[in-house]
């Protein structure tokens, strides 16, 4: 859209003036013409502005332009200005007329928005528009629109400060012109700047990506290249342009891209294709891909080649799927876990612990609760734990459950996991699946054959003792009763000594299967050791009830039996005890029946005594005259020690003693130690015991290295010594008090002592191994702990019970010794096997290598002068 004008009052000038002005303002279209189209800033633009005002003669020429900054009231901003220096003085105001606002000269606007001139002399005006003029001492205005796309961007204003001035037609279509030009310059100013800033946006995107990008034209030329990523492993130079792929780009690259390109123009699709190049001692490899691109004629179509580097994405890859065939060749299953425990992947493992035929059916349990492969009686303790760790109460869970999807369950051992986001939010789970059916079996046997007696198959003491336990707690719940029973066979030496051992195993086993029959289900027929027998009725009624059951156990026990032909008659003594009657535990209880059980064999055997049918009586004194006289020899320091060898049976010789605790009673000659030890830690004297035991052994050894003779000695240390505060500290100062060392001692703890509480007592064994003490497990095999607790514990050997020793005459009992052998074994421990009696023990104990045993077969227990002599003998038979 053009700009029209009409003009009024204007003189008709003679026809070589006339000319002359033609002429004059051709030329300066002319002129302002090759200005603009040389270039558009604000120089030319002045320059233009400079121009028309000389043309003119007009006191000042300027260029308005819409200002965009202004959104409430539609105004035009000052972009340039030319003036006639005799009118500088004029314009010394100019600055108020820098910006204008539509409603400050209505006519004019409304005149230029429409695309037509705006002409006038200020007399000719309203006076508000005049006076809006005349403040800038303005007589004729002339304003010419410029316009882009028929929208008003500007004007171009003619002022004249002298005296009214009347414009010619000629003149007015000129300035037109050169408003239109103006607007076209603009236009193209504009255009340019566009195109810069989407050049600049292009070459920016393209730089903060890892791709190449080559543009080439049919004739394989390159037209452009963006490769402003330093890491790019290719680089290319701006010279390239307009040389062809091959000349430019490595050999390999180039045939690529020009293998791939009549693919592109054959089926109109992008391509991709890959290459290989050697760079820097080592191979690169890289992606490809075509797509065309319209040329700038419009006749041809360009390629746009899009180049990545992918050697890392490749090695990454790899280094997953090696991972990936890592784990296929575990026997562990790995799987990953939604939160709300739905299987997310799996490993190949997992088919093996299912017994699947292929991965179709492993692909099938995607989306599948894991639980859904579990027994019922697993999944409650496994959704609690799926639970914690969701919920971010634990990190790592170890849980044991059995996947029910054979015909025998599969016992599982899970190690679950939490993962988590960038955001540190917990996203998913991880599972580490061992299948450890065997060894779990193989555990539940050995804790079996360690529960139970290896002639009867009864629940041996411990396993009484943890049921003893459980019943007098849940007595404690309800208010019931529970009664104890030790049974004692009569006269069964005598069967021994005249019909043998075999005839006593078979009277044994005779009797436990007779007691067992006349028992409830929930009664506990335990073998005590020996010929003693204890009976366990928990939830017991009254009294009578309890002396039917007692009855009923004489009666059975009374049926003759025959042995080697002969039908002989047993008879059976019984003590009872009731809780809460009689005893307020467990241990309390126990004693009573035995000392019961005593007593009904006092009194002629074969009867049933009640403890409370002899409450106060000879017997309940003579035990409390006992503990007061074991009390007054802790106190008076008269307990013995003696020493009995640990052999080292490919050397013969002795590389260690153990000091045990002996005590003889002036009324009743030697105690055993199970009668007396249970009895000290009763009374609450067993620390001073211990004391005494330990200061006795640092004493032998202190003259034992005197005497050049470079030994080990073993003490038993006792749970309230083990819990003493600063019980390390005061054990070192005695040891350097007798000037010996920590690694002069083997510090025995026994297994169930150590598992009271796993997490504290490893915490103080590890301060006993770190000052140099050697550490020993006694009794074990009776704690029944797990290989992950003793795994944790720091620990230098096991010692055997002699329970198991025991049992070598039997195959249950040399496989359960070939168990624990293999065993420490795997946890790198020494082994002592205690309670070696016989030669054929030896003798099988070595063909399972086992070497380091204690018993009666080398040595019982002996004073501490005997062990000088124990020791010649040993150095003698080496020499």
């Amino acid at each position: 859209m053009h700009a029209t004008h009409i003009v009024t009052s204007t003189m008709q000038l003679p026809l070589a003036d006339e000319l002359a002005l033609y002429k004059r303002y051709l030329k300066a279209l002319e002129q302002a013409s090759a200005l603009l189209l040389a270039q558009t800033n604000e120089q030319t633009l002045t320059e233009v502005l400079q121009l028309l005002a000389v043309t003119t003669g007009v006191s000042c020429c300027t260029l308005f332009l819409n200002d965009s900054q202004t959104h409430q009231q539609p105004s035009v901003k000052l972009h340039c200005t030319w003036s006639a220096i005799e009118a500088v003085s004029r314009l010394s105001n100019f600055a108020q007329f820098r910006t204008i606002t539509f409603d400050r000269c209505t006519p004019l606007f409304d005149s230029l928005q429409v695309g037509m001139v705006f002409v006038k002399h200020t007399v000719d005006l309203p006076p508000a528009e005049a006076a809006f003029f005349a403040e800038q001492q303005v007589h004729t205005a002339l304003c010419v629109p410029v316009l882009i796309d028929n929208e008003m961007v500007g004007f171009i204003g003619l002022f004249n400060h002298q005296t009214q001035r009347n414009w010619q037609p000629v003149e007015i279509d000129v300035i037109c012109a050169i408003a239109n030009s103006l607007a076209l310059a603009l236009t193209r100013k504009q255009a340019e700047q566009h195109l810069a800033v989407n050049t600049h946006r292009l070459q920016s995107l393209v730089g903060s990506t890892e791709d190449m990008i080559i543009e080439y034209d049919a004739q394989a030329h390159i037209l452009n290249i963006w490769a402003d990523n330093r890491a790019f492993p290719i680089h290319l130079e701006r010279q390239a342009i307009g040389r062809t792929l091959t000349a430019a780009l490595p050999a390999s690259m180039a045939q690529a891209i020009l293998r791939a390109t009549p693919k592109l123009h054959k089926h109109h699709q992008r391509v991709t294709f890959e290459f290989t190049l050697h760079l820097d001692n080592e191979d690169r490899f890289f992606l490809g891909r075509l797509q065309t691109l319209p040329a700038e004629t419009g006749k041809a179509r360009n390629t746009i080649a899009l180049i990545r580097d992918i050697t890392d994405l490749m090695r990454e890859e790899a280094q997953r799927l090696s991972m990936l065939d890592t784990l296929n060749l575990l026997e562990e299953a790995i799987i990953d876990l939604s939160l709300d425990g739905r299987l997310l992947n799996m490993s190949a493992a997992w088919n093996t612990l299912l017994a699947l035929d292929n991965d179709d059916q492993a692909y099938a349990h995607l989306g599948e609760a894991l639980t859904t492969f579990v027994h019922p009686d697993d999944c409650l303790a496994l959704s609690l734990a799926i639970q914690q760790l969701t919920s971010g109460k634990l990190q790592s869970h170890l849980i044991r459950f059995r996947l029910s999807t054979r015909d025998e369950p599969t016992w599982i051992e899970a190690r679950l996991i939490t993962l988590y986001s960038h955001k540190k939010e917990i996203t998913a789970l991880r599972g580490v699946l061992r299948d450890i059916t065997s060894s779990y079996l193989q555990e539940q046997r050995i804790t079996q054959l360690a529960l139970h007696d290896a002639l009867t198959g009864l629940p041996n003491r411990i396993l009484l003792e943890e049921r003893l336990q459980q019943a007098i707690t849940r007595a404690q719940r309800t208010g019931g009763k529970v009664a104890l029973g030790f049974i004692d066979l009569d006269h069964f030496k005598h069967i021994n000594d005249t019909l043998g051992h075999k005839a006593g195993d078979t009277v044994l086993t005779t009797l436990s299967a007779r007691l067992s029959s006349v028992l409830r289900d929930v009664d506990t027929l335990s073998r005590w050791g020996g010929d003693e027998f204890v009976v366990l009725l928990p939830d017991a009624g009254q009294e009578s009830d309890i002396r039917n059951i007692a009855e009923r156990l004489r009666d059975a026990a009374r049926r003759s039996i025959n042995l080697d032909g002969t039908d002989t008659k047993l008879t059976i003594s019984i003590g009872l005890a009731v809780y809460p009657d009689d005893a307020d535990s467990a241990e309390a209880l126990m004693s009573l029946a035995d000392h019961t059980m005593f007593h009904a064999k006092g009194v002629g055997r074969n009867n049933v005594q009640f403890s409370q049918d002899i409450h106060d009586t000879t017997m309940d004194k003579a035990n409390l005259q006992m503990q007061t006289r074991l009390s007054h020899a802790v106190q008076d320091k008269t307990i013995q020690v003696f020493y009995q060898p640990i052999t080292d049976t490919r050397s013969h010789h002795i590389i260690a003693f153990e000091a045990l605790a002996r005590w003889h009673d002036d009324q009743n000659g030697w105690i055993s130690p199970t009668v007396f030890i249970p009895m000290a830690e009763h009374l609450g004297i067993i620390q001073e015991l211990g004391e005494q035991v330990f200061d006795h052994t640092l004493q032998r050894l202190q003259l034992w290295r005197a005497s050049n003779i470079a030994i080990q000695a073993s003490v038993n240390i006792s749970r309230a010594q083990l819990f003493t505060p600063l019980f390390v500290p005061k054990l070192l100062a005695k040891v350097a008090h007798y000037g010996l060392k920590p690694n002069d001692l083997i510090l025995e703890i026994t297994e169930s002592i150590a598992l009271l509480d796993l997490s504290y007592e490893s915490k103080r064994l590890q301060e006993l191994k770190n000052a140099g003490f050697s550490l020993a497990i006694d009794d074990f095999g009776t704690g029944y702990s797990a290989l992950s607790q003793l795994h944790a514990m720091p620990i230098d050997m096991i010692k055997i019970d002699g329970s198991f020793t025991a049992r070598l005459n039997t195959i249950d009992g040399q496989r359960m010794m070939q168990a624990i052998v293999q065993m420490a074994d795997a946890l790198n421990l020494k082994m002592v096997v205690e309670g070696v009696e016989t030669n054929a023990a030896v003798t099988y104990l070595q063909s399972i290598d086992v070497h380091y045993m204690q018993g009666y077969y080398f040595s019982e227990a002996v004073p501490a002068g005997v062990c000088e002599l124990l020791l010649e003998a040993d150095t003698l038979l080496a020499n």
